[in-house]
């Protein structure tokens, strides 16, 4: 006769195989979905076997006491994992992760409190033992998800309301958050009642701001910003762009695998390479590895770097931003920067110079200074 435990694990290792036949037919034949449901069919064959032959852990010459037992959610919530799992396999990779660490904390949480149970003849004990195992894991991770819901709830609030009425919000949430702390800290006798009530009217408050905020959107600026891209184009001509410019980086605070120093000084541009006492105009650099440049303005006029990438495929900035194409050209560029100002670019190059279709060289130049240029040969 089947027991409760054989028979969970029966049926899920059932439904397991009606998702494998399902996907094998209906999805792919040959593909990760099918390889990782097929190890899931078999781990799950395994488990049920071990199950039927410990006789789902009871000893029959000592019944159990079934006052020791209770009611449990972690078998519901390990199947809702199990099926967003094998959900994710199909649809998206977040549901995939979000389901593997639903299960992972279901069967822990249920494995623990089985134990728990037949831990002593004791229900308090039993709790008590279940609470010293779990509590050190469970309240960091609860309050980090609680601590992550309240900051992204903030953010829909800040992103949807105007500027001026943001800083005021934010003024005003502070010193709330100011006046209850110093509350608590002056009165610690307060009753732990009225402490959670305030804590949770507080975060239910901030959740159901941050709901009316998503609904609500972004607040027009933000929403045409998003919609152009205004932040993340790079404009590379030599007029100061409204939005790439804003606020232009002038120093560095990470100068590693640097392949050239690009300065520009009086007019003039030349390559500062390491083992090269004198000045250059080429610069050869590894293929399909990234790459920094570091460009310094030493004119007096502001100034911004220009790479140009060939084709496509050929050369990409880290950051994947194709900026400033323009036909057949595509090009990334520094900020623009004033006198005495440094920024770095790293690129990528994936093919080497002999491959450009228009035989020309990749070059580093400076927008609006015509008669310098900086070649990059890449072997």
């Amino acid at each position: 006769m089947f027991k409760v435990g054989s028979k969970l694990f029966l049926g899920t290792t059932g439904f397991a195989a009606v998702n494998l036949v399902a996907y094998l037919i209906f999805v792919e034949r040959l593909a990760i979905g099918g390889v990782a449901l097929s190890m899931l069919f078999a781990a799950l064959i395994g488990v049920s076997a071990a199950v039927l032959m410990i006789n789902d852990g009871d000893d029959e010459t000592q019944p159990r006491d079934t006052a020791l037992t209770r009611a449990s959610m972690w078998p519901l919530i390990a199947a809702v994992g199990l099926v967003l799992l094998v959900l994710g396999l199909v649809v998206s990779q977040l549901y995939f992760i979000f389901g593997g660490i639903v299960l992972v904390a279901a069967l822990a949480e249920w494995m623990v409190q089985a134990w728990s149970e037949t831990a002593s003849d004791d229900p308090a004990h039993n709790e008590f033992a279940r609470r010293r195992l779990l509590h050190p894991i469970e309240f960091p991770v609860i309050a980090t998800l609680g601590l992550g819901v309240v900051i992204f709830s903030f953010s829909r609030i800040m992103l949807a309301i105007s500027k001026n009425a943001g800083t005021v919000a934010f003024m005003v949430l502070s010193a709330l958050v100011l006046a209850v702390g110093s509350m608590f800290a002056i009165r610690p006798a307060l009753k732990p009642a009225l402490v959670s009530g305030i804590c949770v009217i507080g975060a239910v408050g901030i959740v159901a701001g941050g709901i009316a905020g998503t609904g609500a959107g972004l607040r027009p600026q933000l929403a045409e910003a998003a919609a152009e891209d205004h932040f993340s184009h790079r404009e590379c001509g030599p007029e100061k762009a409204k939005y790439f410019d804003k606020k232009a980086m002038k120093t560095l605070s990470l100068r590693s695998n640097v392949a050239a120093v690009i300065e520009l000084r009086d007019g003039k541009l030349t390559a500062d390479v390491y083992g090269f006492t004198r000045p250059q105009q080429q610069v050869s650099v590894p293929r399909a590895n990234p790459v920094t440049f570091i460009f310094r303005n030493f004119d007096s006029a502001e100034r911004r770097m220009v790479a140009y990438l060939g084709t496509a495929a050929a050369a990409m900035p880290v950051d994947g931003e194709m900026a400033g194409k323009h036909g057949d050209t595509n090009e990334t560029c520094t900020q623009l920067i004033p006198q005495g100002a440094e920024q770095a670019l790293t690129i990528t190059y994936n093919k080497p110079s002999i491959a450009q279709d228009n035989d020309k060289p990749f070059t580093l130049t400076v927008a609006g200074l015509e008669g310098q240029a900086i070649e990059v040969v890449v072997p």
